[in-house]
């Protein structure tokens, strides 16, 4: 025996992965499953555009996943274009839209960003006005059962 790789035993005379080329293949197993055509449409969709070097595609075929109770082909989770379709043909227009939406989503993140830092202000000043009238109203409880019924009669 010449030692261990990976729970795998080496003998003396196999070749072993030096850490450069463990690493290496630890970072290409993330698309394994995708088809090398789809991360070359990708590439050369974005020397065309000249940005979206950070957008990476999956190839997810067969997984199902819901939005409003539709079928999803595919979907945009941050910089990864996700294509659920089994028909390759149809990944790679499915990727073109990804892409596209990615795009579009680059345009609204400012707003976004401004619409939710807003709610979250809003949030902040109800919430501070519901407490006033929470005191209140429990100060008020509060004095009404300390107080003395006068009876007439």
């Amino acid at each position: 025996m010449f030692g261990r790789l990976g729970g795998k035993v080496i003998t003396k005379g196999e070749p072993t992965l030096s850490n450069k080329k463990r690493k290496l293949n630890h970072l290409l197993q993330w698309d394994s499953n995708t088809p090398t055509v789809l991360m070359e449409k990708l590439e050369e969709m974005k020397k065309r555009i000249g940005f979206g070097y950070e957008v990476k595609v999956e190839w997810q075929p067969g997984k199902a996943k819901f939005r409003d109770g539709k079928p999803l082909e595919e979907e945009v989770i941050g910089n990864t274009i996700i294509i659920y379709s089994e028909d390759q043909s149809k990944a790679e227009e499915l990727l073109a839209h990804g892409f596209a939406e990615w795009l579009l989503n680059q345009n609204t993140k400012r707003y976004r960003l401004l619409i939710n830092k807003l709610i979250e202000l809003f949030e902040q000043i109800q919430y501070e006005e519901k407490e006033k009238i929470v005191d209140a109203v429990s100060k008020l409880i509060s004095r009404v059962g300390n107080c003395k019924t006068i009876v007439r009669g």
